[in-house]
């Protein structure tokens, strides 16, 4: 993964996250609860809190905790257009986001200057060692490689712009230019691909935009995973929802786990609804291990055990998400909205095609024995139509 998209998906990660943060522990909701639901963030508000943080934290100590100087990011007037779409949906406007990053070129201003550095020259033998690591596999020096050359060359501006297919104009890639402060620049591809016909943001290959394991679809304001997604690597266990518990700012969900027998191994098809952030979303995942395997670990099934699966998330009469038939080990949908429910106040529907009859017998049987007795099903030949 290249530097851009570590650095992108970790800011999308933090914004996401802090502004969640701020939605819950700001509001007084337990009346709103009532209504099973309340409002999330916006961008604006977040940005209003940070910034009243940093001014009262200067009138106790003279300065500013967060630096009033802003990094120099522009966007062209087609991401521009994007960003306000997804900010009148869901309050998240990226635009605002960017123009509010914090100047961080101090420390390599002072080292670029203390130590005589030529920039350019420095650039280009970083360049150099982080075409090195990726040509040897390792990704990690290629980005270390990669950022030093950026950060110490002191960035002036980042251009963030997209250029339209030649073969297909309903199709636009977005890249980034990076100007350094010697006058040099370095153009990027992040990896990000927008469809304005089918609303799709993507990736040319099958890790996500820029990299972060999940696409968005821009009309349905639903991010979903790709296939091949970092999390398959890490399967799932217990510990999981445990930590995910603990953080309650940022999910809050219902869960069930169904555990049956087929095909000499262990199965477990677990179901998820409620709160990720800033969305409503769902998930079921189909995972699997060695007979007498110890602890609550599954690997995520490899593609010869994958079934179709597919998904929809009501509150009430409200269609949040709708995910159609596909094949795959993991079906979710988490859509962006301005306002969250209780998980409890959300309806689950949910199909899989089984293997065999074995199967599904085995996956029925796990539905009737679960403690809680709150999922129901119907079977339609090898398909089973299940509603939580």
């Amino acid at each position: 993964m290249s530097m851009f998209k570590r650095i992108v998906s970790l800011l999308i990660s933090v914004v996401i996250a802090f502004s969640a943060t701020v939605s819950v522990s700001a509001l007084s909701y337990e009346s709103d609860l009532l209504d099973d639901s309340y409002p999330v963030v916006t961008t604006a508000d977040f940005l209003g809190v940070i910034n009243g943080i940093s001014d009262v934290y200067r009138l106790v100590t003279g300065k500013w905790i967060f630096p009033k100087k802003n990094f120099n990011v522009t966007v062209d007037d087609f991401l521009a257009n994007i960003s306000s779409q997804i900010a009148d949906e869901c309050g998240l406007d990226f635009v605002a986001v960017l123009d509010n990053l914090p100047y961080v070129n101090t420390l390599a201003e002072v080292v670029t200057t203390v130590f005589n550095i030529d920039t350019y020259e420095m650039r280009k033998l970083m360049l150099e060692k982080s075409n090195e690591s990726a040509q040897q596999g390792d990704g990690f020096m290629t980005f270390v490689y990669g950022f030093i050359g950026m950060y110490f060359s002191v960035i002036e501006e980042c251009e963030i712009y997209s250029v339209q297919s030649e073969t297909n104009p309903e199709i636009y890639e977005v890249y980034l230019k990076v100007t350094y402060k010697d006058g040099g620049y370095d153009v990027h591809y992040p990896g990000l691909i927008i469809n304005t016909e089918t609303g799709e943001c993507t990736n040319v290959g099958n890790d996500g935009i820029v990299g972060i394991g999940f696409n968005f679809n821009l009309y349905d304001m639903v991010v979903y995973a790709t296939l091949d997604c970092w999390m398959r690597d890490f399967g799932f266990c217990v510990p999981y929802d445990i930590l995910a518990n603990t953080m309650p700012y940022f999910f809050n969900y219902e869960t069930r786990r169904f555990k049956f027998d087929y095909n000499g191994l262990e199965y477990m098809i677990q179901i998820w609804k409620g709160n990720y952030t800033m969305a409503n979303g769902a998930e079921v995942g189909v995972y699997c291990r060695e007979p007498g395997s110890f602890g609550t670990y599954y690997d995520c099934v490899d593609n010869d055990k994958m079934l179709t699966m597919s998904m929809q998330l009501l509150h009430g009469d409200e269609l949040l998400l709708n995910k159609e038939p596909e094949l795959h080990w993991w079906c979710n949908g988490f859509a962006l909205t301005d306002t969250m429910y209780r998980p409890s106040s959300l309806t689950m529907n949910f199909s899989i095609e089984m293997t065999d009859e074995e199967m599904l017998n085995a996956f029925t049987e796990s539905i009737d024995n679960h403690y809680m007795n709150d999922v129901t099903y119907t079977v339609d030949g090898l398909t089973v139509n299940a509603t939580w």
